[in-house]
């Protein structure tokens, strides 16, 4: 029996990939927001009376070092708002933007997709049986 390789439309290989990158970089966005804001934001760290599973502080270590007092906020840039909205929430979106620009410049494959029935006149072309 002849092993035939079946050939992978490069279409459907660089949506792929492409749809790979995308949801990466936007769960590696995800993870860095909520962990950041969660824990530089403006929330105590105080333990839970039942808790239940691991404590936080046994992952990141002791979380009196990410107790924050407002008065510590700082505003960065001088925009009036707290740090870590701007290095939590701000700054990775715009960065994403950055990312966006490249991903469209540089690494989007625009690929033929073949003729169009329409443009061709060929049967079945505006959806009639």
């Amino acid at each position: 029996m002849k092993n035939d390789a079946r050939q992978e439309d490069p279409v459907y290989r660089h949506s792929r990939r492409e749809g790979i990158l995308i949801l990466a970089l936007w769960g590696l966005c995800l993870v860095y927001t909520c962990t950041y804001c969660y824990l530089f934001g403006y929330l105590s760290h105080e333990p839970h009376p039942n808790p239940v599973g691991p404590t936080l502080g046994e992952w990141v270590g002791p979380l009196t070092a990410f107790d924050r007092d407002p008065s510590t906020l700082t505003t960065p840039l001088g925009l009036g708002i707290p740090d870590w909205i701007f290095y939590g929430v701000i700054l990775p979106w715009l960065l994403c933007i950055c990312a966006t620009f490249w991903f469209c410049l540089a690494y989007f494959v625009e690929d033929d997709l073949g003729e169009d029935a329409l443009a061709t006149g060929g049967a079945n072309a505006g959806g009639e049986s």
